[in-house]
């Protein structure tokens, strides 16, 4: 369908002149005629754009309006049907409407944009995927597209636009997760445990933030939203996360959740209070606002390089400020720390998220009674070698090397 429309006028047995629309099918065929009830062109014309909008121009198949017509509003976080109802019943944050509408503006529009909402089947979502897996995207992405879709074919039937939900008769791909190649304990040690200064360039910030990341998991955005008064003895509260574009807002899991630190971790976060006081602890503004995730990354990408992990190696591994996450469920784990304990500390919700962030090598399981003053203890240092030196040897003399020793000096 063309999508747009023609206007003409009619005289009624009143005398007035009553504009009404045409508009056209999928072959470009001429359909209607249809009243406006409106004596003005333009009124007329913005009733005809608003069926548009409502996906009602032709009366009696609201189906008839186009994919890329329905998407118009359907993410706008002030004028959306779908999210005002969503928002009488769970709590939904800006920042989630303005990336389904990213993916909906440039993936979902531009593949099915000019499709009727009525022929996008079961069959034609199907071929998408195809397309979308001969285009190389991971199945995890694609399935992340899919929900979005989803979410608005499924609107389109409960509000009666389309006769059937297509999602009925297809499914999402199969999500295979990629093995990743954690931080071993050794980098970990080389990364915190050393001469940090050289290998975090001096940025007790950066060293820091990573390693409150690599201890509890926690999201870099929660880490970003720690502000001084959130630190305790044996405990931080975590409440908010911040995001650069909606500031300071409640945590991804809704959740408010006190974490334990070590000893030590806790010091780290008060020498950032004497800095920052009250305010951002990540901050480079005197606790004004917090740095970027941005930031935080790059930092993490220039201490690896300085222990001998290269851009291509950290690719290949997965290795950036999120995979401490999945070092810190292992690590928990691997410890003895029970599942629910572990849920606790790192905020997933099912297990199934736990056991998608946790990452087993059955020749280190090994049980430890506190993973993070385990983790943070030093490595013995190797004895240096003294140049042309050799070494001291202590003779053992034998017992009967000794009997005769002592009859030697008695006579």
């Amino acid at each position: 369908m063309r999508g747009d429309f023609s206007l003409y006028f009619r005289k009624v047995p009143s005398g007035k002149r009553v504009y009404y629309y045409y508009t056209y099918d999928d072959e470009g065929k001429q359909i209607g005629p249809w009243s406006t009830g409106q004596t003005i062109k333009t009124a007329a014309r913005n009733f005809c754009n608003d069926l548009i909008r409502k996906g009602v121009l032709v009366p009696g198949i609201r189906g008839m309006t186009t994919f890329e017509v329905y998407a118009g509003e359907f993410w706008d976080w002030e004028k959306s049907e779908y999210l005002k109802d969503r928002r009488k019943r769970r709590k939904l944050t800006k920042g989630y409407a303005d990336k389904c509408k990213k993916v909906t503006d440039f993936t979902l529009v531009p593949y099915y944009g000019k499709m009727r909402l009525d022929k996008i089947t079961g069959d034609v979502i199907d071929k998408w995927l195809d397309h979308m897996i001969a285009e190389k995207y991971e199945n995890s992405t694609i399935n992340g597209y899919y929900g979005t879709l989803m979410t608005m074919m499924k609107w389109a039937a409960k509000k009666k636009f389309i006769v059937r939900d297509p999602f009925l008769d297809v499914q999402r791909l199969l999500d295979e997760q990629k093995d990743k190649q954690l931080i071993t304990q050794d980098e970990f040690k080389e990364l915190f445990v050393e001469d940090w200064k050289k290998v975090w360039n001096n940025d007790l910030l950066l060293c820091v933030a990573n390693k409150l990341a690599a201890l509890t998991g926690m999201r870099v955005s929660e880490i970003l939203g720690l502000k001084g008064g959130s630190v305790f003895d044996g405990y931080i509260y975590v409440g908010t996360q911040y995001d650069i574009k909606y500031g300071e807002r409640e945590t991804k899991t809704k959740t408010k959740d006190n974490i334990p630190l070590t000893g030590e971790l806790v010091r780290d976060l008060q020498k950032l209070m004497k800095v920052n006081g009250s305010g951002y602890l990540f901050s480079l503004t005197g606790g004004d606002k917090p740095v970027t995730v941005r930031h935080i990354y790059n930092g993490l990408r220039r201490a690896l390089q300085n222990i001998g992990i290269s851009d291509e190696q950290m690719k290949e591994r997965g290795l950036n400020v999120h995979a401490w996450r999945h070092f810190a469920n292992t690590e928990l784990l691997k410890a003895g720390v029970s599942e629910k304990k572990v849920q606790a500390v790192t905020r997933h919700k099912t297990s199934k998220m736990t056991d998608r962030y946790t990452h087993f090598d059955p020749l280190e399981f090994a049980e430890v009674t506190n993973v993070q003053a385990d983790l943070l203890k030093k490595k013995p240092k190797k004895p240096e070698a003294v140049e042309n030196e050799l070494p001291v040897l202590t003779l053992v003399k034998k017992p009967e090397a000794e009997k005769n020793e002592r009859r030697r000096k008695a006579s």
